[in-house]
Formats: structure tokens, sequence, C-alpha cells
């Protein structure tokens, strides 16, 4: 029995010095590649948390601009690109290329003696590419409550795969158009940026993110506002 079991610690001690040599003779040979390895790892992990937290800001930040611009009953059109180029209406507007934040969006829209005031705001790659874009007008029949922003925004959805965000200077309301889809959105920023985020995800959107999982960026944006919630408690 003894000596079986220092046959056995023999074998053991044999394989592991065997295996150990392996290894050394690996990171001699493929030492850089190993450690570039590990190295993508770390920071294919650390763009993913930076890519989510990107694009989470973006929509807590359109969230938090129609929800303002909701409660003062100011009308809005935001366009977002998504599959299709809206380069025709970009050109048309007037381009710029600045980072998309609520009080430079809610100057826009609250000055009706601007220039600027009609038309749409246009997003390319999450930055604000035009403003004052004007869109093609629907030839559909729509109800006679929605005005030019609405017949303006199924008019571009129609023809191109973006996103269109319009605020009701009416009655406050906020609606989002994607292709054929139409839908009445919340008024509580918490609801609204989930709901924003669900629109795109269903969309496809984030298949064009490798770095970004679609679920991934709904649950930071569910714990996200959870964490608000308890600090305003």
């Amino acid at each position: 029995m003894w000596v079986d079991l220092a046959v056995t610690l023999d074998v053991v001690i044999v394989v592991l010095l065997i295996a150990l040599i392996a290894v050394q003779i690996l990171t001699a040979i493929y030492g850089v590649e190993i450690k570039n390895f590990f190295y993508r790892l770390r920071f294919t992990k650390k763009r993913q948390r930076d890519d989510i937290k990107f694009l989470l800001d973006f929509f807590n930040n359109l969230a938090s601009t129609l929800v303002k611009l909701s409660a003062d009953r100011v009308g809005a059109l935001i366009v977002i690109e998504n599959k299709d180029s809206l380069t025709p209406y970009i050109n048309i507007g007037n381009k710029i290329d600045a980072a998309f934040f609520p009080e430079f969006i809610t100057t826009v829209f609250y000055n009706h003696k601007s220039a600027l005031h009609d038309g749409a705001i246009i997003i390319r790659n999450w930055r604000i590419a035009s403003l004052s874009s004007y869109l093609p007008m629907t030839k559909k029949i729509v109800n006679v409550e929605y005005g030019a922003r609405h017949r303006a925004a199924f008019g571009i959805c129609e023809k191109y795969d973006c996103f269109a965000f319009v605020v009701s200077e009416t009655n406050g309301n906020i609606t989002a158009m994607h292709l054929d889809e139409f839908k009445r959105l919340s008024q509580s920023p918490e609801k609204l940026v989930i709901e924003i985020i669900k629109l795109f995800s269903s969309a496809g959107t984030f298949k064009e993110h490798k770095t970004t999982s679609k679920t991934n960026i709904v649950d930071e944006a569910e714990k996200f506002n959870k964490r608000n919630q308890i600090k305003q408690k």
C-alpha cells in the first residue's frame, strides 16, 4: 500500500514538473502574445464599461431633455440616425458637430424667435449633427391632433430607418416613431429612459456596438434609477 502511494506521488510530481516546464517553454516562446491577450481582455472589459456608461449618459440626457420640454409644453423634434444615413437632411440644415446635452437642446427649442427653433435636430453617432433640418411630410392621413412636427416625424421614419422623438406643444405628450411604429412614451424620467433604451434594443441598434450588450445597458439603466431613488428618499 505504501509502495503504491509512493509511486502515485512520484507520478504526480513528474506530471507537475512536466507541466511547469511546458508553461515555462510556452511563456518563453509566446510570452508577448500571452501578455497581449490578457491586456486585450482587460482593455475589452474596460471598453465595455465605458461604452455602456457613454450610452447610458446619452439616453439619460435625452430622457431629461424630453421631460423638461414636455413639462413646459415646448414643441420639439429630435431625430436619431439608426441604420440609414440622413446626410441629405443634415446637409440642408445647419451642420454642427457637438455633444448632446440638455441645456443646449432646450435653448434651441425654447427660443421661438430663433430661426433654429423650427425643424428637427438630427443626431448622428450620438452627437448633434444638424439643427433646423426640414424633413419630408408624410402623405398618409393622420389624426388632426398631430401637427407639423408629428407629420415630419412620420415622413422621415417612413423613408429611413431612424428614430424620431416629438414633444407636443399642445399637451406635452412625448411620442417616439421608428419605421411604422408609433408609441406614446412616459413623462417620468426614470420610466422614459428605460422605454427609450428598449426601443433602440428592439430595433437592433446595439448589435452595431459589439462591446455593448443590450441586456447590460438596460440592467445598468435600471440600477442607475434605483440608486437615484434611494438618494432622493
